[in-house]
Order: C-alpha cells, then structure tokens, then sequence
C-alpha cells in the first residue's frame, strides 16, 4: 500500500564539507541507486556521521527493493540516534513491507512516542494493526486519523472495509459515505455503497450508486451490467431496456450485456429486438442466447 516516493522518508542531507556522504547522495539524486549504495558503505566504513550514512544506505535499499537490508542499516541508524524520528517510521514501514506487523508495530509506536501527531506514522500503526488482525486497535486508531486529519482518503475507506467485514453495514455505509467523491478509490467505495443497499433491499439507492460508480470509471461494463439488471428488478423495465440498448452499443464484445437486452425485450413481447439482441450475444459467444432465440421462435409461432 506504500508508494515508496512518497511514503518512505527519503534522503537526509545535512550541510557538511563535501565527502563520500555528499558523493553518495548525489547518486542517490541522480537515480543511480546501486552506485550511491557502494558510496554509502564506503562512508560507513569511513565512519562519516554514522546516523545519516545508515539512514540513507536503508533508504537506497529499500528502493532496490532489498528490504532485509533495508532493516538492518534502519535499525543501526536508530541505535545510532535513538530519538530520530524519521528512522523509526521507515523502519515501520519496511517491517510491513516484509508483513511482520508485531515489528511494524513496535517501530511505528516508537516514531509515535516522538512525534505523536503525525499522520504518516499513525497511518502505518493503523494498517499494521488491521493487516495484524487486531481490529478494536486498528479501529480507534483510523477513526483517530479520521478525527484529526479528514482530508485523508485512507481512514473512511479502510474504516467502511472493515466494519463490512465485521458484518456491520450501517456502520460500513456510514464511513464509506464520509469518503471524497474525489478520491483515487471513488468508483470501488460507490460501487461498495451499491452492493451494501443492494444486501438492504434498499434497491433504489443501490441503483443510484452503481450509476455514480460507472460514471467515475466508464470502462467497467460489469458495473453498467449491474446497473440496467437491478434497474429490471425494480420495475423500471423501459428504462433498463434502453440502458441495455446503450450498453450493447458502449460494449459491443460484451455478449452478457446483449443478451440481458434480449432477455429484457423479451419480457416486454418485443421479438424482433429480442431476437437482435439474442443473435448479438450468440456471435460473441454466449450459447445461452441460443435459447432466447428458439423462446422467441416459439412465441412468434404463438401470436
């Protein structure tokens, strides 16, 4: 869940004469990991300020993705200077990087003891204790995130999961309600709204927020599909014929949609439409709408 440019602390400069430290970070700058790696053993060795050489060597190795080592040099760094905060978040987030959440929570506790309020590390002890298990703690520690820094995306969401996995929709709807419709995960929590009414039978809503859903991602057919079927179910039978009508149109591949149209047209004793929409989805390769098509043979030869 961590993006790495913009989560993991990143290089520590201090103003010092220039040196291997000064070498390294450069190369660090210049996207040349593996040769500032080399720069910072060589400083390390050298023993040029220890704290910043261990801080930087770890952050070098968590973005070669070598997290293990990345561990070994976050620890040294907080041995080093036991009261730098910005060692002990990223040594939180590389134990949860390697899913060692007892280890996550112990470091991101500490960077915690030296910065209470800061969102970063409240945000890794909150994801550490729900990937743990321990809900009660991951709870009250979103709904703190939640309280004091709201423009966060991650609480409401993380928040509306967990309590619909504690089977609690009320609750779930709630949170997931308190999410920006901005957000990056917009379209997945109005699809989630959706599904929630949809286990309440409040079928209206539902309808309402697949249509918010599918108009922030219009590429995801299932969710138009949803859509024109729950439309159907609540008797708006017109209405979700011509939507099907589009979604034939929008997703031509699509032969669950076409032959959801024809099942639709069908319903309302409309063969010939039927009988299109059923060819459609029997050529893009849904068998089932070989049994539309003889249902509306056999109509026909009922009239």
């Amino acid at each position: 869940m961590w993006n790495k440019t913009v989560i993991l602390m990143g290089l520590f400069c201090a103003q010092l004469p220039a040196s291997q430290l000064d070498d390294a970070n450069a190369s660090y700058a210049k996207g040349k990991t593996r040769e500032a790696v080399l720069l910072y053993r060589k400083a390390v060795r050298s023993g040029e300020n220890p704290t910043l050489c261990y801080f930087n060597l770890a952050n070098a190795y968590y973005q070669l993705d070598s997290i293990a080592q990345s561990i070994v040099y976050y620890k040294a760094c907080c041995a080093s200077a036991p009261d730098f905060f910005r060692g002990h978040l990223n040594l939180s987030i590389a134990y949860f990087s390697l899913d060692e959440m007892g280890c996550c929570i112990a470091a991101a506790r500490r960077a915690l003891e030296l910065e209470p309020a800061d969102p970063k590390a409240m945000l890794v002890l909150a994801a550490a204790y729900r990937r743990a298990g321990s809900y009660p703690e991951a709870i009250t520690a979103f709904e703190r995130l939640a309280e004091q820094f709201p423009e966060m995306e991650e609480p409401p969401l993380a928040l509306g999961e967990m309590y619909r996995e504690l089977n609690d929709p009320d609750e779930a709807v709630r949170w997931f309600s308190l999410y920006p419709q901005t957000g990056a995960n917009a379209a997945y929590v109005l699809l989630t709204l959706a599904e929630l009414y949809e286990s309440k039978n409040d079928l209206a809503r539902a309808v309402y927020y697949l249509k918010k859903s599918f108009e922030k991602d219009t590429t995801k057919q299932w969710t138009y599909y949803r859509m024109v079927a729950l439309d159907e179910k609540t008797g708006n039978v017109l209405v979700a014929l011509d939507e099907a009508r589009i979604g034939v149109e929008k997703f031509p591949g699509f032969s669950e949609m076409a032959l959801l149209a024809g099942t639709i047209a069908f319903s309302l004793d409309r063969f010939a439409e039927a009988r299109r929409y059923y060819e459609v989805a029997l050529k893009t390769g849904c068998t089932q709408a070989q049994i539309g098509l003889e249902n509306v043979r056999i109509s026909e030869m009922q009239r």
